[in-house]
């Protein structure tokens, strides 16, 4: 069981790291709605800012 629960903590921050680059190279690389500083900031913080990036950060990129 501490096994898992250890796997699952990594799982989670790997996946939260993977999201904040993600997220910062979209923010960059694309038109964007909104302030990329702040945007970029708000991904970088820890798990938090990846959720809320997928949640509302997103719909705010432009598409070519």
């Amino acid at each position: 069981m501490e096994i898992f629960l250890i796997l699952l903590i990594i799982l989670i921050c790997f996946g939260s790291v993977i999201t904040s680059f993600v997220a910062m190279y979209q923010i960059l690389t694309n038109k964007f709605n909104g302030s990329k500083g702040e945007w970029i900031l708000i991904s970088m913080i820890g798990i938090i800012g990846p959720i809320l990036y997928l949640t509302k950060g997103r719909k705010l990129i432009v598409k070519k």
